[in-house]
């Protein structure tokens, strides 16, 4: 590490005592690192990144935190962005049930009001899907949305959404970016007003939306839900209230995992609230044990994600994000097949067994890169072109589904019924959701999917990911772990799409992988499609990875 970082974030964050001596309680956690040079200089080296859909970092004082005079500034900026055109705008704000969530929304509405920008504020946590459904029944311009999704307890997040309801995309966010960089953390510029502008969103919001989502549920004969008993965990996150007020106006007999009910910003029983993790499920695990159950649904603290674990064989098993949505859409092509023309709409990271499906059932399957604000893009667009009724399903390998265009980002609330309900379905045909998952491989052949994570924090992280990156895309080119790459894509050359920093390898035992870096942290990311022995493949992949740590 450079003395010139080290000297550059000393010096910012002296900069930050000397603008923050009236606020004792701010200051006082800046004087706790005063003698730490490492957490100094990860706090202030550079600015909390801003990138295609918002904020994410570790919470506290510094540049490179999540702390009220980032999430001001970044505010200040969605505002000047907003202002430049001459007429009334409104936004709509949410947030979850992580340390700071409330209290930043709360910042977030002042500075807006502030800006003769006319905020409307949910009174408690929400799931995200909720705020992109607020978006357009309000007609707001814009939502906010204070969450780290899935992310630890030590993190915290900024999620910006268009007036379509989904992610920005696009010039949006760097021109968002642009104004915000004008900006200085202490700017004078920046305008606060906390008064009676402030606006609550009415609970008829969350009702229509609770409502909407049971309209769509499948199963077609209840007397199928009567030997069937769900555990639905939301991970101390937002999702209760909406999932178990869908679960009873369906019908659905469930247990809630008293232990995770109620919102906890400490997640003090799980370390890691993300329903793609088998420790999420320790406590649904221990709930069967003393109470009995045939499936655990997990949410995320913010509800936009869902996942699913069982016992198969007596083991502990969860689905995967792609296994839970090929099983999805089986179901859905079997209770409501497609019509002509609909489409599935699913990110290049997810299960190459849509393709192959599409071919019995008769959907478009349409790529999209990861993300899944272009999903929703792609649904607006289908919208304004009169098309609406052509979207079938979309999902992710992030545990991340959408089965009702009248959202558009990925909903945990309906996942969640839809998980429950085609479970009980399959129990009422004798079989569980793996041995139906075993029916799909074999009807469409077998395909194991893994997602593999590799973190690259501090000063160097980015840069050293780059590098990695660079070795992917420039020296790795005939073979990998003994197997002949027979198509290679770079995706920043890609003519169809988006360009965007990911490599794909398809080899020729019709295995395929892709790498790419994450945008919201420093994580490389290697999602595998593995049709044989992929062992060696991964273990130089591991080696390439490795030589730049």
């Amino acid at each position: 590490m450079s003395l010139n970082i080290e000297d550059t974030a000393r010096s910012e964050y002296e900069r930050w005592l000397e603008n923050t001596k009236d606020d004792e309680h701010f200051r006082a956690n800046l004087l706790k690192i005063q003698d730490n040079k490492e957490e100094i200089t990860d706090a202030f080296y550079k600015h909390v990144g801003f990138g295609t859909s918002g904020m994410r970092g570790l919470l506290g004082p510094g540049t490179n935190r999540i702390n009220k005079y980032v999430i001001r500034r970044a505010t200040q900026g969605v505002a000047n962005y907003l202002r430049r055109e001459k007429k009334p705008f409104s936004v709509v704000i949410g947030y979850d049930s992580r340390r700071g969530s409330k209290y930043f929304a709360t910042e977030v509405a002042a500075i807006l009001r502030g800006n003769l920008i006319k905020p409307y504020l949910f009174k408690d946590i929400c799931p995200v899907s909720l705020l992109s459904y607020a978006i357009r029944r309000l007609g707001c311009d814009m939502g906010i949305m204070i969450t780290a999704s899935h992310n630890p307890k030590i993190y915290n997040g900024y999620k910006v959404y268009n007036r379509e309801g989904f992610q920005i995309v696009g010039s949006q966010s760097e021109e968002i970016f642009r104004e915000i960089e004008k900006l200085d953390y202490f700017d004078p510029s920046i305008k606060y007003l906390w008064d009676a502008g402030i606006m609550q969103v009415d609970d008829k919001i969350e009702q229509e939306f609770i409502d909407h989502i049971a309209n769509d549920f499948l199963i077609p004969d209840r007397a199928m839900l009567e030997d069937f008993k769900a555990v639905y965990t939301p991970l101390h996150g937002a999702g209760r209230h909406c999932v178990t007020s869908v679960f009873d106006k369906c019908g659905i007999n469930y247990d809630v995992v008293r232990s995770q009910e109620l919102p906890d910003k400490e997640f003090t029983t799980c370390v890691v609230p993300n329903p793609e993790k088998v420790m999420a499920y320790d406590e649904g695990f221990k709930w069967i044990d003393q109470n009995g159950g045939d499936i655990i649904v997990a949410t995320d603290p913010d509800s936009d994600r869902v996942g699913a674990a069982i016992y198969h064989d007596g083991m502990r098993t969860v689905l995967t994000g792609n296994q839970l949505g090929i099983l999805m859409l089986d179901y859905l092509c079997h209770l409501k097949p497609p019509k002509k023309n609909q489409m599935v709409i699913r990110s290049i990271a997810t299960s190459p067994l849509t393709n192959v499906m599409a071919q019995k059932y008769g959907f478009r399957v349409v790529t999209t890169l990861t993300g899944f604000k272009y999903i929703g893009d792609l649904i607006a667009k289908l919208d304004d072109a009169g098309r609406g009724d052509e979207f079938y399903f979309g999902f992710e390998e992030s545990n991340s589904f959408l089965m009702d265009s009248f959202i558009r980002e990925k909903d945990g609330v309906s996942g969640a019924m839809l998980t429950v309900e085609m479970a009980a379905f399959h129990k009422a045909q004798g079989k569980d959701l793996i041995e139906r998952l075993e029916e799909i491989y074999e009807e469409f052949g077998y395909c194991a999917d893994k997602t593999r994570n590799y973190y690259f924090n501090g000063p160097r992280g980015r840069e050293i990911m780059d590098e990695i990156m660079g070795c992917f895309r420039y020296k790795v080119q005939d073979e990998i772990g003994g197997r002949k790459i027979v198509q290679k894509i770079d995706y920043q050359k890609h003519s169809s799409l988006p360009k965007a920093n990911v490599v794909e390898f398809d080899l020729d035992d019709g295995s395929r992988f892709l790498v790419r870096p994450s945008g919201t942290e420093s994580i490389i990311k290697v999602y595998s499609f593995e049709t044989g022995d992929f062992l060696p493949v991964e273990s130089d992949i591991v080696n390439i990875i490795d030589r730049f740590k």
